[in-house]
């Protein structure tokens, strides 16, 4: 009996599909990215304190906010990406070339919890950039609001869209039927949640 556990263990192994890229490669790529970005928002808050111009304090500011949502959302994606593969989840990384998505999750080969662990793992990775930020970068300028603000406007906006996904398939919903429950008029919704929760937290700092 254990051996034919254990042959059928090894097939089913031997059907997962590889990874389109190496996990090395998909790091460095994304690390690359982050560091660029995050140099961008770094010169243009140091120009904004030099030269104290309108403009820019405005580049500072629209840099800062997109540079806040890349930084929570790649962060989101990793969050998913190791959720999935730490529960023992089959989850190939997709082509270098392709920045998104990370990953193709298998629903044919993974489980429930599989799912459940994705979804948790992208949701404390978005809200632990937000903290980060928070705590290592005082806002001191507008830009520095402006990273948090953007950060927290992605992290509200995936929380509200995933939450009730990870509920539903919590309550017994199989995890494709969970996904089915997003509609356009959710993301819509949740889109203006995040935008307003990001220019809230910009205006009271």
């Amino acid at each position: 009996m254990s051996e034919e556990m254990g042959a059928d263990t090894a097939q089913a192994a031997a059907e997962a599909p590889a990874d389109a890229a190496s996990l090395p490669l998909a790091v460095l790529r994304d690390v690359a990215l982050l560091l660029a970005a995050l140099s961008l928002w770094a010169a243009a808050d140091a120009w904004m304190l030099l030269s104290g111009t309108g403009f820019a304090w405005l580049l500072s500011v629209a840099d800062g906010l997109l540079v806040g949502v890349l930084t929570a959302g790649l962060f989101h994606e990793w969050g998913h990406f190791a959720g999935a593969r730490l529960s023992g989840g089959t989850a190939p990384l997709t082509p270098v070339t392709l920045p998104l998505p990370l990953f193709n999750f298998d629903f044919a080969r993974s489980e429930t919890r599989h799912f459940q662990a994705m979804g948790v793992g992208g949701n404390l990775a978005h809200w632990m950039v937000v903290l980060l930020i928070a705590i290592f970068l005082p806002p001191e300028t507008a830009g520095r609001v402006a990273l948090l603000a953007g950060a927290l406007g992605f992290a509200v906006f995936a929380s509200a869209v995933e939450f009730p996904v990870i509920s539903r398939c919590h309550g017994g919903a199989a995890p494709i039927a969970s996904l089915a429950g997003i509609r356009p008029a959710d993301l819509k919704r949740n889109g203006v949640l995040g935008a307003v929760a990001a220019l809230l937290l910009f205006s009271i700092l």
